[in-house]
């Protein structure tokens, strides 16, 4: 979400991964052949407050790391600004790209802040620090992390339709066109979400309020003891059962 929200927002443009990279690679990897800065996030750490056994249940605390890597040379950037990798140079490019990143949480695409600050409650805390990352061979690298603590929204509940935030990501993913990454990426949360490892209705109510099976049982919810299939633990269907009369119905007068 946080790629989202970030794209083409910064000197970066485009070149922004959800997850760690190799700096040297990505950094001269350009459809144009010209070095642009790189960006890479992945959440570093994330700290939930389980509510008994359901482990979906409590707010988060997620560490969010980015990281912003300039080309090992002389790069151009937007509007004919060029910087020279030194000192000076790489420290204000550095900067300039961490304020865009900042920015870019208020003023970026409107519907993708609006997602953002649903799923993110606070930000907690922010650190930042300038990093010189020398790769084998001499080269070095300036870069910038930036760590932020956030204090986000439960995670989704296991079984639970897309709702609220999770269905608002969902359309504005699906919104990139039929067979886009967008639109495998909402797939695969939506499954993640809706149908967890093919667990049938019973299992999910037992499982997101994490009951024991003598307390499910004890709810009147549990199938019938016998009744589930050992092979596919499906449960079938209850069938109306015409049962005969038995006994005599007698009036209350002649009850003795």
């Amino acid at each position: 979400m946080l790629a989202r929200l970030l794209a083409g927002r910064t000197w970066a443009q485009d070149q922004i991964y959800d997850q760690p990279l190799d700096p040297i690679t990505e950094t001269l990897r350009a459809a144009n052949a010209k070095p642009r800065p790189v960006i890479a996030i992945y959440t570093g750490e994330a700290k939930g407050k389980p509510v008994g056994l359901e482990t979906q249940g409590g707010c988060q605390i997620v560490r969010t790391n980015i990281y912003v890597y300039l080309p090992p040379s002389k790069i151009e950037l937007p509007d004919s600004v060029t910087f020279e990798i030194d000192n000076v140079g790489a420290g204000l490019a550095l900067n300039t790209i961490g304020r865009q990143i900042d920015a870019a949480m208020h003023y970026g695409v409107p519907a993708w802040v609006k997602v953002w600050r649903r799923f993110v409650l606070k930000i907690d805390d922010k650190v930042s620090r300038f990093v010189l990352v020398e790769i084998q061979g001499g080269v070095k690298i300036p870069c910038m992390e930036i760590v932020y603590e956030l204090d986000c929204v439960a995670d989704a509940d296991f079984g639970r339709p897309l709702y609220g935030a999770w269905l608002e990501m969902d359309a504005l993913l699906r919104a990139d066109g039929a067979g886009s990454e967008g639109e495998v990426l909402a797939d695969h949360i939506k499954g993640l979400v809706e149908d967890p490892a093919g667990l049938h209705d019973y299992e999910l109510f037992q499982t997101n309020f994490g009951l024991t099976d003598a307390a499910f049982e004890a709810t009147g919810l549990a199938p019938l003891s016998g009744s589930v299939d050992e092979g596919d633990g499906s449960v079938p269907d209850l069938e109306d059962v015409d049962a005969p009369q038995q006994g005599e119905i007698v009036p209350p007068q002649q009850v003795p």
